[in-house]
């Protein structure tokens, strides 16, 4: 049994013993999982199959407790948390170390000098026990960062709790930083999809840090970034600059106080003059990818900060040339969210006065032979559409019909039996008709939903099983949350599920009564439920 006492006889406080235990179920757990991994799963099976966040409830439960003591105790934690993730890479790191040495030796002697770097062909052509315990062992680390990873997430978002402590978040900084490094070595390496994996969770690490130390993490960024730059250019130094990129993707701006809104978007100000100087367009459209997963979650919950000076330059700054870079094939794909959320993200004179000229390119863009092109147009409709419905609140009532037509019109054309463009999941344009019921029920209604049901035809046998699937859903939707009272729908978002596993969509539930006639009246659904 476990003594409480030090040599003092001294009784532990409640905290540490709980945190004691805590640690001690987290290494019993972590070292079965691991185990488990590294003696039944293949090199190439994705890490996040055992360890992500959903997978093992126990463990789950494990990591909340982290994140709920983290309240209380969080520099302990992370000390202790520290600790343990030195010793598992230290017990690996020997091994390592001897087994780089047998790989260069076999290499010496089955390839001439001209075949010297150990290639994924020359790996294989080894056969050699040694290169798989290599491998086995970088995926035993992988698995560590994976794990640690998990916990740190958790913890810090206690951090706002905690002011100071800069020793530990520098630590966290650096060894994040060090993952987003591009590693030219690891391209043929057979674990490369879990070191790309794991690099995304230390981005979601990195976003959570910078939710309460913006100011530390903006700095080692821009350290980083400025080496970079100051590079030769060539693909070594590009695919450098993306990856480093990549690690800000998780970064979210905060609202409030409006000092740190402020100082959020004077450093994407900084990154919005970078992309109009650079010429290389893997890194312009990863840089507009960027923009795009920070911008999103600003545009869902932005009022009267649209107003604030630092985002309406901003969007000044990069609008005009975003959009001349949409008219161009090589660029569209990439900069059609970027002009989306610029405009999200707008004043509304400002949206008005523009969003029609790109509303038309969107509809254009339907239709268009690329799968991947016509549904970022369709995304990029529905988003502009719930800022004129939703925060906006439309026009006048001949322009908002004028829109509203062309809009509808484009995705169902009359005569047609399909819809918009083809095999795109229905939940899109369900949310496009909810969007427009919001504040013009009685088109939504007799304009969409009756036509997709064909109401008032003479021919009553129609199959657009399709078209009727959207209009059936659509009222069922409208109906449902007008009778559970739910206000205006959220901005639709891409991004579910987060590295870690951890979720970002609320399941919606539906009530599962009858639609009475009472209620029907009750809602304002009465005119279109006899239909």
């Amino acid at each position: 049994m476990m003594n409480h006492f030090d040599n003092n006889n001294v009784p532990d406080k409640p905290g540490e013993v709980i945190l004691r235990k805590l640690f001690h179920e987290f290494t019993i757990l972590t070292e079965k999982k691991i185990d488990t991994i590294l003696t039944t799963e293949s090199l190439e099976k994705p890490l996040a199959k055992w360890l992500q966040r959903g997978e093992d409830q126990i463990f789950d439960q494990l990591l909340t407790a982290f994140g709920t003591t983290a309240e209380h105790c969080l520099p302990s934690q992370l000390r202790l948390l520290f600790e343990w993730y030195q010793r598992q890479i230290d017990a690996t790191a020997v091994f390592a170390e001897e087994n780089q040495r047998i790989i260069k030796s076999n290499q010496e002697a089955q390839f001439s000098s001209k075949s010297g770097s150990l290639t994924k062909s020359n790996i294989q052509s080894l056969d050699n026990s040694d290169i798989e315990i290599y491998y086995l062992l970088e995926k035993r680390d992988l698995a560590v960062e994976f794990i640690f990873c998990l916990v740190l997430i958790e913890v810090l978002k206690q951090l706002p709790l905690h002011p100071g402590y800069d020793d530990l978040t520098n630590h966290i900084e650096k060894l994040a930083f060090k993952h987003f490094k591009f590693r030219e070595d690891a391209q043929s390496n057979p674990n490369l999809s879990n070191i790309n994996m794991i690099a995304d969770l230390y981005a979601e690490v990195i976003g959570v840090l910078a939710h309460s130390r913006f100011q530390s993490v903006r700095k080692c960024f821009m350290n980083e970034f400025n080496e970079l730059r100051s590079r030769d250019p060539g693909p070594i130094t590009t695919h450098s600059i993306i990856s480093l990129l990549m690690g800000m993707k998780f970064f979210r701006i905060k609202m409030v106080p409006i000092e740190e809104f402020e100082a959020s978007f004077q450093f994407m100000h900084e990154c919005a003059q970078y992309f109009q100087e650079v010429k290389d367009k893997d890194i312009k459209h990863a840089l507009a990818g960027l923009f795009v997963e920070i911008l999103v979650p600003v545009a869902a919950t932005v009022k009267n900060e649209v107003n604030v000076p630092c985002l309406k330059n901003f969007v000044e700054l990069l609008y005009s040339p975003c959009l001349d870079l949409c008219t161009k094939k090589k660029h569209c794909l990439a900069l059609f969210p970027l002009v989306t959320c610029l405009l999200c993200v707008s004043q509304k004179t400002f949206f008005l006065t523009n969003w029609h000229y790109f509303l038309a390119m969107c509809l254009g863009h339907l239709k268009n032979r690329d799968p991947k092109m016509s549904r970022v147009a369709l995304e990029s409709l529905y988003r502009l559409l719930w800022v004129y419905m939703i925060r906006i609140k439309c026009e006048s009532n001949t322009a908002t019909q004028t829109r509203l037509h062309s809009i509808v019109n484009s995705l169902f054309p009359k005569g047609s039996k399909g819809v918009v463009p083809r095999d795109t999941p229905l939940n899109i344009f369900v949310k496009i008709i909810q969007f427009i019921a919001q504040e013009r029920l009685d088109f939504a209604m007799k304009e969409i939903v009756f036509d997709l049901l064909s109401v008032g035809r003479s021919i009553k046998m129609v199959l657009t099983p399709e078209r009727m699937s959207i209009g059936l859903r659509s009222f069922l939707v409208v109906a449902d949350s007008l009778q559970q009272k739910d206000g205006e729908p959220p901005m639709p978002r891409t991004l579910g599920v987060l590295p870690s596993g951890n979720t970002l969509r609320v399941k919606k539930t539906f009530l599962n009564k009858m639609l009475t006639d009472e209620m029907a009246k009750n809602i304002g659904m009465s005119h279109y439920y006899p239909y």
